[in-house]
């Protein structure tokens, strides 16, 4: 059973959260729109749920949310920016939107950007870029959350990776992935609502595969997707942020965790392709839907009923999403309630027992 919250109360109550803790209008309304973003698209685990998190981070200095970002250098196709710890929503909007202006001179462009906070959904950048005709890519590291393949503890992060590009037809092609078979924060959420993991998500601390996402979490062990091939990827992408941008790795980052919810002072990546500098626009996106035809063309196999490309499920949930609701599970509501609590906010009306 969860309650409904309406989309406006909701982007209201995170501002105003933001605000208490001395972030500037327009980071706050960004902040909260990249979040509500992730709810109304169905991926609860990085929207509303990380609020409380993101309060504490900033409470401990762990998140400024007044923090000023620096350019260490710029030319007209790259920039390289430390985010001085600035909230990570505020980071990624900004350093995407300097990769697409970028690439609509030169053709490509390219952010890096060291000491930034957790950037909640990675697809909402990407998708950024594909609206204003680039396909855009986002990639970062994380704290170690998973063994490398053939080791038995956590050395490597999950390392989230996205890439978005518009099609003629409907909302953007959206890949958002990272590099474990599940995102760490979906298994805390299956944590949170009281629900088994599927097998071959993670392994408790003795290396056993467990359904038990309580033991996945204390154990800190992920399955790498693709096995090998996972832990390659993950580990060519903190290469390509941590140690490129002059940041920490992974490991490192494992030691800024320690007591807190999670990490701070990841490195993020951001590319922007401008697509007219290569095909004409019309044609890519005819050529991209042509594509998506073709591959959903295919018979399904058994068990499966329709060929989902990726990020067509999010797109269906949130045109869903608008118009009822945004669902929220008791202990989220809880935790914002205490949270508006402490902070003297008023809390937000809410639809009780309502199924999702």
């Amino acid at each position: 059973m969860k309650s409904i919250v309406k989309v406006k109360d909701l982007l209201a109550f995170i501002e105003q959260v933001y605000l208490k803790m001395g972030a500037s209008e327009a980071d706050s309304q960004i902040s909260a729109e990249v979040m509500v973003e992730a709810n109304l698209c169905g991926v609860d685990s990085h929207g509303v749920r990380m609020l409380p998190g993101f309060v504490t981070l900033m409470r401990n200095g762990k998140i400024k949310p007044q923090g000023r970002i620096q350019t260490i250098k710029e030319t007209p196709v790259i920039a390289h920016l430390d985010a001085d710890l600035a909230p990570g929503h505020v980071v990624s909007v900004q350093a995407m939107k300097m990769a697409v202006e970028k690439a609509k001179t030169s053709g490509i462009g390219f952010v890096l950007v060291r000491n930034s906070t957790h950037w909640g959904r990675a697809a909402y950048y990407p998708v950024l870029a594909a609206r204003e005709g680039c396909a855009g890519i986002c990639f970062v590291n994380t704290e170690s959350n998973m063994p490398y393949w053939g080791t038995r503890a956590p050395r490597i992060g999950n390392n989230p990776l996205s890439i978005g590009v518009p099609r003629a037809s409907g909302e953007p092609v959206v890949l958002d992935m990272a590099m474990s078979q599940a995102a760490f924060f979906k298994i805390v959420l299956y944590h949170r609502e009281g629900k088994k993991v599927p097998l071959g998500w993670g392994v408790d601390e003795q290396g056993r595969p467990t359904d038990d996402p309580a033991a996945i979490l204390k154990s800190r062990r992920l399955v790498p997707a693709g096995q090998h091939k996972g832990s390659g990827l993950a580990l060519m992408v903190d290469i390509l942020t941590g140690v490129l941008s002059g940041g920490m790795f992974c490991g490192e980052l494992l030691g800024e965790a320690k007591g807190m919810p999670h990490a701070t002072a990841y490195a993020q990546a951001f590319l922007a392709i401008h697509i007219a500098s290569f095909v004409p626009l019309e044609v890519f996106q005819r050529r991209v839907d042509e594509l998506v035809a073709y591959v959903q063309g295919g018979p399904p196999a058994e068990g499966f009923s329709e060929i989902s490309i990726p990020g067509e499920r999010s797109w269906r949930e949130r045109a869903l999403r608008a118009k009822m609701g945004i669902p929220l599970d008791e202990i989220t509501l809880g935790e914002l309630r205490a949270l508006a609590d402490q902070m003297g906010i008023p809390f937000f009306p809410i639809s009780e027992n309502q199924e999702t």
